[in-house]
């Protein structure tokens, strides 16, 4: 037992492994003292994978085989799937979820952290439940004919027709489709269609998001709503953040749940691929049984940061006739053609096409897409200089210059820089830092600190005093009442705008680049895309995808030719069971 501690501790120095997974490893073994070294290493491997996002560690994928690297003599070698499955049957601290236990295993060698298994179990019978047809539907020829109404007689708008028709007919719906293919329209309309129905009281809608960004572009897609129906959805509650809906406090239990449900009629998610295992359960036992329930979000892009996978397990359990009627794909694209570079390249990159997508890059318009090499670091210096720099130093100009802050969102919102890793060589840390001293090092009249007047910014962290939530994007201004001083200024969805003094502001942080999850939902004329130097276990065609899809008119892609193909090669997809459970969840339900 020692000696596989031993290993972990290596592991953990070597930068291959978490403290907090060799600390899980060591509370195993002192849990039972007879542990064998093949369960430790799996609850390692456990911790570690669910401090990734994985929910659990398919161990037939990974057995026989060397799962943490060391040394010449210290790598760790798993035993073969037999073997390890009969150890962990045989540990105490291994359950098949049926009573508390730190580890549970399935027949099928999944292995979980109990928390996981759980919430997973009761996620699934709670998605078997709402997956039925409506309790209270409309009447046929009044559906007809405000289908009629709300959607033209355009083969486009056929998927949408045919999400709006399912939104009344089902408790749950779940809309996908890349960006471009009408979510937000589709979800104004039925908006507009349940009012016509009377299917739901404006006050018993709800409408919410995992992050305040999102929140903020909900409640801009209401004011639409509201503009294009009838007066009576202003009384519609505004979007807020999953979080601020269910009223989760920290070490206590949510405001609402299965004892206390949401007071609404319909309630619908936005970026629901955002949303983790954890927050969607606790979202779906707050929803009343009689209450529809919409999930909107693209199933191609990444994932949530936290553990799971859940708006693609939905899709696949759906795609394989586990959940009945309630999947609705839009196809037809608005913002893009069928010959559109960006669009082809985009479902090149969703599908792993990486010849189309090499073929793409070789071919077409380098204003629309392009790759640009960079054999190591030391080019990327010139490269900033050329490419990037001299926008962020025409809004500094305009900040200087006293530009309207709508002048300067748009100025800003012309040009966006991603990266794949936060931290490290080419990481936004990385990439913030060159800009902001490539740019200090102009002459200016006054600063503060190390932000200066057209410095883009973004919150860390949510402030629901001030209004300001993680993601949100300010830029620097100066204080018109205090001379000398420096401010940052917000722009709301609706257009208006709000000035905070720095000093008051939540945690934030330069924002000339950000990571691609922190991009999404997000959208931009002009983006460019940094590669690390080398392949990473970050880097997926998920990743490619939710970066290329945030470019509206162009894209440039900076890195290697290889790490952009080991990229599209490898798909970030986790491994969870809820999709297998959904096939077998139904006959729980009522």
């Amino acid at each position: 037992m020692s000696e596989v501690m031993t290993a972990l501790q290596q592991a953990c120095r070597a930068g291959m492994l978490s403290e907090t997974a060799v600390h899980f490893a060591g509370l195993l073994a002192r849990l039972d003292l007879k542990a064998d070294r093949s369960v430790l290493l799996a609850g390692a491997l456990a911790a570690e994978r669910a401090l990734s996002g994985d929910v659990c560690v398919d161990l037939e994928s990974i057995a026989g085989g060397i799962v943490l690297e060391g040394d010449s003599d210290g790598d760790l070698v798993s035993p073969d799937f037999a073997k390890w499955q009969q150890a962990l049957w045989n540990c105490p601290l291994v359950s098949d979820g049926g009573h508390l236990s730190p580890l549970v295993l399935t027949d099928d060698g999944r292995l979980y952290l109990y928390r996981y298994h759980a919430l997973e179990c009761r996620l699934a019978q709670s998605v078997g439940r709402y997956a039925r047809p409506a309790s209270h539907s409309a009447d046929a020829s009044l559906l007809a004919e405000g289908l009629d109404t709300l959607f033209p007689e355009d083969p486009g708008s056929a998927d949408q027709r045919a999400a709006a028709a399912k939104a009344v007919d089902q408790h749950l719906l779940v809309i996908s489709g890349g960006p471009g293919t009408g979510k937000t329209a589709t979800v104004v309309r039925i908006l507009a269609l349940f009012h016509q129905l009377t299917l739901a009281r404006p006050e018993r809608i709800l409408l919410c998001a995992p992050t305040g960004k999102a929140a903020a572009r909900l409640r801009e897609m209401l004011a639409s709503a509201v503009e294009m129906g009838p007066e009576a959805l202003q009384r519609v509650p505004q979007p807020v953040t999953v979080h601020r809906l269910l009223g989760v406090r920290p070490g206590q239990r949510p405001r609402y749940d299965a004892t206390r449900p949401l007071p609404c009629d319909l309630l619908i998610l936005d970026e629901a691929s955002m949303v983790d295992l954890s927050l969607m359960t606790s979202l779906f036992d707050a929803v009343p049984q009689e209450a529809r329930l919409i999930l909107l979000g693209d199933r191609d892009q990444l994932s949530s940061v936290e553990a799971g996978a859940v708006l693609g397990d939905i899709c696949r359990a759906a795609d394989q006739g586990a959940l009945p009627d309630t999947l609705v794909a839009l196809r037809h694209n608005w913002r893009f053609s069928s010959t559109s570079a960006l669009g082809t390249f985009a479902g090149a990159v969703r599908d792993g096409n990486l010849s189309q997508a090499t073929a793409l890059l070789e071919s077409v318009d380098p204003a629309q897409l392009e790759l640009i090499t960079m054999p190591d670091t030391s080019g990327i210096d010139t490269l900033l200089t050329a490419r990037i720099i001299p926008h962020f130093a025409d809004l500094e100009r305009l900040a200087h210059d006293g530009a309207s802050t709508e002048t300067l969102f748009a100025k800003r919102d012309e040009m966006m820089v991603l990266c794949a890793h936060r931290r490290g060589p080419r990481g936004v840390s990385d990439i913030n830092a060159r800009i902001q001293a490539s740019l200090r090092s102009a002459p200016r009249s006054s600063s503060d600190g190390s932000a200066f007047p057209g410095m883009p910014m973004i919150v860390m962290r949510n402030d629901p005093v001030l209004g300001l939530y993680n993601g949100d994007i300010g830029i620097v201004v100066r204080d018109p009442e205090t001379p000398g001083r420096l401010q940052a200024v917000f722009q709301d969805a609706k257009g208006e705008v709000r000035a905070i003094s720095l000093g008051r502001l939540p945690e934030h942080e330069p924002a000339f680049a950000f990571t691609v999850h922190k991009a999404q939902g997000s959208q931009s004329s002009a983006v460019t895309l940094i590669l690390p130097e080398k392949a990473s276990p970050i880097l997926s065609r998920e990743l490619v995808y939710t970066g290329v899809t945030r470019a509206q008119d162009s894209l440039q892609i900076w890195g290697s030719r290889e790490v952009l193909s080991a990229a599209i090669e490898r798909s970030a997809r986790r491994p969870t069971g809820l999709a297998e459970r959904l096939q077998t969840s139904r006959v729980l339900c009522p």
